[in-house]
């Protein structure tokens, strides 16, 4: 398969993206906010007053420094779409290359597969950096692979691949690494006879290229986060002791479970489950017609997939939700790996289209509707006087809402779109953004309640500690029509569809 093939592929996959003005991604427009404060920091007295910039060398900052410096060329309403399809084309151009790395081109079931796992259980989380680090992970294992009789050449230029790769995410770094020592086991097994020395040499150049990112990783402050590497120590003795380790360790079973099942997130969490049965049915079907078969190179990586899913713990030096990424990264090295076999079965390509068509299509008639929401919020968000000060509050929301009902896209869009502070993501060890003024003010007098108090589950208690911390407005979004907006003492200043804006002060 030629490259236009793909290209034609890649675009025809980005349908959904085009369809919907809002990109119902969980964290993602609260990264855009940051990119746009970072750019604007020194001509807006308003962002000047509450956040301030904290350029650091973070092994979570590719992202920011792409999209600061775009900022000064591409207009603010295009950078969330622009941001979006650099991420999948370059996630897509890594699997293609990879596949083709591994077996000799790029294969039509593997270009197929590679189309629903861009909108991943990932993706819809919003984990920008991550996923363009992974991409570019796949990339450099890409040109490892190719480059394995000119070690020179392959190094030279890998170095600042892995360097790129760093600053992107540390843990799209780590798998980098997992999956080319992975490789070279997998190549080292398959050589009659196998030579020590000669997987010492390939390993040793694998460590090369961690040398500058340990170095930078131990000067940064992500190596100081609370927890250390991991807090999962201390969740466990903790919970043994209150009694509750079993019920927290079903609890994680079954949120890993969803995390392999919606590896490819579409609509819900049964569309999914019944969408990835067919999808194993047929190609279950094609490997045993020996239509498809796996390359024997990647039973190594395959098998450290395995284990990550099964054994990495959910937090890792201070970056959550760590294990719901690892079912994606299995995913990926598997559809890298596919390759089509001696026998032959007509059915194949055409089940593998008629699946991916399908789900895309799903998830643009979804995405779609995100038209109505946007222009509910921003009649509700044109009722707040100009340069203010806003937070935002999903109703009674779990933590990873399906659409329609997701809400965590919109807080942010008061500063994109209407010029107001709102609370961004300013974590010291993974942010290049600090709170201050009356943003920092807020966020410490909120630190001071109890965590209880931060539960979505009690909406009103939590517009109460709002109030106390000196937020003159709240922006309440509602999740489900079984999950009302909660009665308040605080009056209504304007409500549109799912959205309800409440002062909280009398003299914003």
């Amino acid at each position: 398969m030629r490259w236009p093939a793909a290209m034609l592929a890649l675009a025809l996959g980005l349908l959904p993206l085009i369809v919907t003005p809002v990109l119902p991604l969980i964290d993602f427009y609260n990264h855009v906010a940051r990119f746009q404060v970072l750019a604007t920091l020194a001509n807006n007295p308003l962002f000047a007053a509450n956040y301030a910039a904290a350029w650091a060398i973070l092994p979570n900052v590719g992202l920011d420094v792409i999209a600061v410096a775009a900022l000064q060329i591409v207009p603010l309403a295009l950078l969330p779409h622009l941001l979006t399809v650099l991420i999948l084309a370059v996630l897509f151009a890594g699997i293609l290359a990879l596949n083709r790395a591994i077996t000799g081109q790029v294969r039509w079931p593997a270009l197929l597969l590679a189309l629903p796992l861009l909108y991943s259980w990932i993706f819809n989380w919003g984990f920008a950096n991550f996923l363009l680090g992974l991409g570019l992970a796949l990339l450099a294992a890409a040109w490892w692979l190719n480059q394995r009789d000119r070690p020179v050449r392959r190094v030279a230029f890998a170095l600042p691949l892995a360097l790129a790769i760093f600053f992107c995410h540390a843990l799209a770094f780590g798998l980098f690494g997992i999956l080319i020592a992975s490789l070279e086991l997998g190549h080292w097994w398959l050589q009659r006879p196998r030579r020590f020395a000669a997987l010492v040499k390939a390993l040793g150049q694998c460590a090369l290229l961690a040398v500058v990112p340990a170095i930078l990783f131990l000067q940064s402050r992500t190596a100081t986060a609370a927890g250390g590497v991991s807090n999962a120590d201390e969740s466990l003795t903790r919970l043994r002791a209150q009694g509750l380790l079993m019920d927290r360790l079903a609890e994680l079973a079954a949120q890993r479970l969803e995390t392999i099942v919606r590896v490819a997130e579409g609509p819900s969490y049964p569309a999914d489950a019944i969408w990835l049965l067919l999808l194993v049915a047929l190609l279950g079907l094609a490997f045993w017609r020996r239509a498809l078969q796996m390359s024997p190179i990647v039973a190594v990586p395959a098998l450290a997939g395995i284990v990550l899913v099964l054994v990495m713990p959910p937090a890792l030096f201070g970056s959550g939700y760590v294990s719901d990424r690892m079912p994606l990264f299995l995913a990926l090295v598997l559809v890298a790996g596919i390759m089509p076999g001696p026998g032959r079965w007509p059915l194949l390509l055409p089940g593998l289209a008629t699946l991916a068509g399908a789900r895309l299509l799903m998830l643009a008639v979804q995405w779609h509707g995100t038209t109505a929401d946007l222009a509910d919020f921003d009649a509700v968000a044109r009722a707040l006087p100009p340069g203010q000060v806003v937070a935002g509050l999903p109703v009674r929301a779990t933590p990873h809402e399906d659409m329609p009902g997701r809400c965590e896209m919109y807080p942010p869009l008061l500063l994109l779109r209407h010029g107001h502070a709102t609370p961004l993501f300013a974590i010291r060890t993974a942010q290049p953004l600090e709170l201050r003024g009356r943003l920092g003010a807020a966020r410490d007098e909120l630190a001071q309640r109890p965590a209880g108090l931060q539960s979505r589950q009690r909406p009103e208690l939590v517009i109460a500690a709002y109030a106390r911390a000196g937020y003159p407005y709240v922006l309440l979004c509602q999740v489900a029509a079984d999950r009302p907006l909660p009665a308040t003492p605080y009056p209504v200043v304007a409500q549109a569809g799912r959205f309800r804006l409440l002062r909280l002060a009398s003299e914003p």
